[in-house]
């Protein structure tokens, strides 16, 4: 069985978690210190006791040829540290007596254990035998370490049981009030997966929660500005495509019913395949920028000779420069660049057929190069656009193509801008009361 398979009928939410998370912890820590405090508490006060006796040892060394600083020590010693302290050229007690003929020249050693083997009080001892002939010996009794045990037990438990309740408190305030942030989240998370856009989402939590709420809002906007271009976008191309299907369908119907005079039917036909050309072109570039608009769409970089580029673009559509009786001009001199052709080549070719198509009639344009600018220069009729950006959406055209009646879907420009995206060439538009200018920043090609 797979984890998937598996269903789990318990689920706990973010409050609960946190709570027992924490709840865990501190009992962990208690429950580690009543373990160490069990298997190590008195190893390390016979550690402390040992260090607390050699520095005592040492302080002895020193001043053992200074018989009253000596007994004035050895006084505080026992007063201050709670030992007991003898200096004797020879043990009295038997027990001394065995260790002291084991021990050679300035040899030493702790012993554990009860003095006389009856009292029941455990002592830590040091021995010594000093290169004089005498033997140290320093006493502390672990009665204070046995006592205590029982009351450091009774301790732990009382500030454990405290601390549990403590965190359990605060760490319930703390993730109420996380828990209420994330519920707001989500809450909000779920209105945009409906469509439905909170006006702002804030949250002041000085965390990363409250740097969520703000991308969330900034995604609700995004959001709701694409899907409202969506909607339009659609609604134009539904508008494009409706009146040369609807030509189609009436010539095609009145074709099919032998309703049309022998004269006339050319016409139709000729109509019929210029309708059908039209949405050929339109649906090419609607999904040529689909295509070209996906966030993963990588370009074939390949030498592209830019003025050979342009002039079988020119030669295209000769036909409009013949028909308008325009004076084409162009300055281009041999320039290699990197790029995707036939993306580059759709660029190029909506460029100069914008200039071809929007200029007046007899009159000049001109398409030079000059120190890597690649410039596209055309007369027109009228101001095309308070707001020269809207040229670069969908659908978009200018005054003049519009009382004019020119052909053309205003899919143009946003195929050029989103193709020198691709290619990384910065662009620029500028338009006065009489001439469209557009300026390519080209990247030639390395040696």
């Amino acid at each position: 069985m797979s984890l998937k398979q598996i269903n789990f009928p318990i689920k706990l939410n973010f409050f609960k978690k946190l709570f027992l998370l924490t709840i865990g912890i501190v009992f962990l820590t208690i429950v580690t210190s009543f373990i160490f405090n069990f298997f190590f508490l008195d190893k390390f006060y016979i550690y402390k006791k040992k260090q607390s006796i050699i520095e005592i040892r040492d302080n002895i060394i020193k001043q053992i040829d200074n018989e009253k600083k000596l007994k004035n020590y050895i006084y505080f010693a026992e007063d201050n540290f709670g030992v007991r302290i003898d200096l004797n050229l020879r043990p009295h007690m038997n027990s001394t007596k065995k260790i002291y003929n084991s021990l050679k020249i300035n040899d030493s050693t702790f012993k554990i254990g009860e003095v006389d083997g009856t009292s029941g009080v455990m002592f830590i001892r040091y021995y010594e035998k000093l290169n004089n002939g005498y033997v140290l010996s320093i006493r502390s009794s672990m009665a204070v370490i046995n006592s205590h045990i029982h009351d450091i037990f009774l301790f732990n438990i009382f500030t454990g049981f405290f601390s549990l309740l403590l965190s359990g408190f605060l760490v319930s305030i703390f993730s109420k009030k996380i828990n209420q942030n994330i519920t707001y989240l989500k809450n909000n998370a779920k209105k945009i997966a409906k469509l439905d856009y909170p006006k702002e989402i804030i949250l002041n939590s000085g965390d990363e929660l409250e740097e969520l709420a703000f991308s969330l809002n900034e995604m609700a906007k995004e959001l709701s500005f694409a899907i409202e271009n969506l909607k339009l976008f659609v609604s134009n191309a539904s508008h494009e495509l409706k009146t040369p299907i609807s030509v189609l369908c009436l010539y095609s119907q009145a074709l099919a019913r032998d309703n049309v005079p022998n004269e006339r039917k050319k016409e139709y036909y000729k109509t019929m395949l210029e309708k059908s050309l039209e949405m050929r072109t339109l649906t090419e570039s609607l999904l040529t920028l689909s295509k070209i608009n996906s966030p993963d769409y990588k370009i074939f970089q390949q030498e592209i000779d830019l003025k050979i580029l342009i002039e079988n673009s020119l030669e295209q559509f000769d036909y409009i420069e013949f028909e308008k009786n325009l004076d084409v001009l162009t300055n281009i001199h041999n320039l290699k660049i990197l790029g995707d052709y036939n993306l580059f080549k759709i660029a190029i070719n909506n460029l100069i057929q914008n200039m071809l198509k929007y200029s007046p009639d007899e009159s000049e344009i001109n398409i030079s190069l000059i120190n890597g600018i690649l410039t596209f220069k055309n007369p027109i009729s009228k101001k095309i656009l308070k707001n020269h950006d809207k040229l670069f959406e969908p659908f978009q055209r200018g005054e003049n193509a519009l009382d004019e009646n020119l052909e053309g879907s205003g899919l143009g420009l946003p195929l050029v801008k989103r193709i020198l995206q691709l290619h990384g060439f910065l662009f620029n538009l500028s338009i006065d009361d009489n001439s469209f200018k557009f300026q390519i920043f080209l990247k030639e090609k390395a040696d």
